[in-house]
C-alpha cells in the first residue's frame, strides 16, 4: 500500500489554476489527520521525501531497494530527476505481534506476517476494542428514511433474510460505486431522485486514476517480485509543469506483478500457448514502471442504476466512463518518459500497456456549495443532518498519487466532526441550506 499525502496545491482554487474543482478544505488542517494516520499505520519511509512542505520523519525506517526500485533510480538519474524509496504501510521493523516485511512479494494476495497494514490489523481491531459490532456477509440494500427527512436505519440481507438496524447516524462508505448506488437504491416518496441528490449530482462526476504502464527487458536478473510491488517512485511530474501539455500531473513507481498476473497481462498483449511460454522465460529479466495519474471530473463519467438485478433482487450500477482529451494527453506523456527512463535505465524490447486504470473516486463530491455537491467539508449529506459519506467518493478531483492516505485522513476528520455535533446535540438539525 503505497502511502502518500495529497499535494497541497490539489486542496487550493483548482478555478484559479483553470481546471478542475474545489475542495472545500484547508490541506493545513489535513497535515494534522496525515500524521495522524501515518502514526497509526506506521507508514515506512524515507528520513527526506523530496516533494511537498517539510514534513517529520515518517514513523518507521524506508524499506530496502529491491531491483526493480534500483531501475527506476537509475532511469531518472539519467533524465535528471528525482526518485525516492516509497513510502508503505509495510512494516519494516517489528509492530507489537506483526513482524517486518519479509519481502515475499505477495502483498496483494495477502501478508502472511501482518506486516502490510491494512485496515485488518489497524483500525478493525480498533474499532472492536472500542465496542463496534461486525455483521459480515451483510447486503445493504436501502436506507430508510423518517417524515422529518431523516436516516432511521439501514435494511439489509444476512443469514438468509432482509432485517432492519436502527441508527441515529448513518455513514454510507462503500466507496465510488457501491455508495452512489444505494443512495440511489433508497429513494422514496421524501427523495425522490434518492437520497443526498437535491443537487443531482449523486453517481456524476466518476473519476478514475490512469494507470498504464511501460515495461522492458533486463540484461541483468530482477526477480521483480521479490518485496512490495512498488519499491520506488517519482512525483517529479506532479510538482514540474515545464513540458506538459495537460493539466494536472502524475507519478510513477517501479513494478513488481506475480507470475499469474504477469501472465493475464501478456494474455491482454494477445499471447498464448507456446508465444506465451517464451514470453515468461523473461519473467526474472523483466522491468517496469506504472503511473497514477489525475484524470478530470467530468459529470458524462457517471454511475446510475441497470434494469439489470443481483441476487438480492437490487438494481445493480451501470458505471460510464471514458478519458477526455486531457487525461489521453497526460497518458501520452507518461508513456513516452517512462519509456525514455527504461531505456536509459539499460532496458530493451521496451512497450506500453496502454490500457488500464486504478481507484476510483468522485460519484458524491464534497463542496462549499450544496447546489454543487452532495456532501459539505465535513462529509455530511446536506439533505438529511444524520447522514454520512465517508470514502473515496467524496473526492472532488483526483490527484496523481493513490488516494488511501487522504481517504483515512478524511474519515478521521469527519469522525471528529460526528462526535463535536453530537456533544452540542446537533446532529440531527437540518440546517438551512
Amino acid at each position: 500500500m503505497v502511502s502518500l499525502r495529497f499535494r497541497p496545491e490539489w486542496f487550493k482554487s483548482k478555478s484559479l489554476l483553470g481546471y478542475g474543482a474545489d475542495w472545500p478544505l484547508d490541506w493545513r488542517e489535513m497535515w494534522r489527520y496525515y500524521a495522524q494516520v501515518e502514526d497509526a499505520l506506521k507508514i515506512s519511509g524515507p528520513v527526506n521525501y523530496p516533494w511537498g512542505p517539510k514534513r517529520p520523519r515518517y514513523p518507521y525506517r524506508p524499506h530496502e531497494l529491491n531491483a526493480a526500485a534500483l531501475v527506476l533510480a537509475r532511469g531518472a538519474e539519467a533524465l535528471g530527476i528525482p526518485w525516492s524509496p516509497a513510502p508503505l504501510a509495510t512494516l519494516s521493523a517489528p509492530r507489537g505481534e506483526a513482524h517486518p516485511c519479509v519481502y515475499r512479494g505477495f502483498c496483494v494476495s495477502g501478508c502472511a506476517t501482518n506486516a502490510k497494514q491494512s485496515a485488518l490489523v489497524t483500525w478493525i481491531p480498533r474499532a472492536l476494542a472500542a465496542g463496534a459490532e461486525i455483521r459480515d456477509l451483510a447486503m445493504v440494500g436501502r436506507i430508510d428514511t423518517n417524515e422529518r427527512g431523516l436516516a432511521t436505519g439501514v435494511e439489509y440481507f444476512r443469514e438468509g433474510r432482509w432485517q432492519f438496524q436502527r441508527a441515529r447516524n448513518v455513514v454510507v462508505a462503500g466507496y465510488a460505486i457501491e455508495t452512489p448506488r444505494l443512495l440511489l437504491m433508497s429513494a422514496n416518496g421524501h427523495f425522490p431522485e434518492g437520497l443526498a441528490n437535491s443537487s443531482g449530482l449523486v453517481g456524476k462526476n466518476l473519476t478514475v486514476q490512469s494507470n498504464q504502464a511501460t515495461w522492458g527487458v533486463m540484461q541483468e536478473e530482477i526477480r521483480w517480485y521479490k518485496g512490495p510491488p512498488s519499491l520506488a517512485l517519482t512525483e517529479h511530474w506532479n510538482y514540474t509543469d515545464k513540458g506538459k501539455d495537460f493539466f494536472g500531473g502524475y507519478c510513477y513507481m517501479s513494478q513488481g506483478p506475480l507470475p499469474n498476473a504477469w501472465v493475464a497481462t501478456q494474455n491482454g498483449r494477445g499471447l498464448w500457448g507456446e508465444a506465451l511460454m517464451r514470453e515468461m522465460q523473461k519473467y526474472n529479466h523483466q522491468a517496469g514502471l506504472k503511473i497514477v495519474g489525475e484524470t478530470l471530473p467530468q459529470e458524462r463519467n457517471r454511475v446510475t442504476l441497470a434494469d439489470e438485478k443481483d441476487q438480492y433482487g437490487l438494481p445493480v450500477a451501470r458505471v460510464t466512463y471514458s478519458f477526455c482529451d486531457n487525461d489521453r494527453r497526460l497518458i501520452a506523456h507518461a508513456l513516452d518518459f517512462m519509456g525514455q527512463a527504461l531505456q536509459a535505465a539499460g532496458a530493451s524490447e521496451i512497450w506500453n500497456e496502454t490500457d488500464d486504470t486504478c481507484h476510483l473516486n468522485g460519484t458524491a463530491r464534497m463542496g462549499d456549495d450544496p447546489r454543487t455537491s452532495v456532501v459539505d467539508a465535513d462529509c455530511r449529506s446536506w439533505d438529511i443532518p444524520n447522514l454520512w459519506i465517508c470514502d473515496g467518493s467524496v473526492f472532488p478531483t483526483v490527484g496523481g498519487v493513490n488516494p488511501s492516505l487522504t481517504i483515512q485522513a478524511i474519515a478521521c476528520r469527519t469522525a471528529d466532526r460526528i462526535e463535536v455535533l453530537a456533544a452540542r446535540g446537533e446532529l440531527n438539525v437540518h440546517r438551512n441550506v
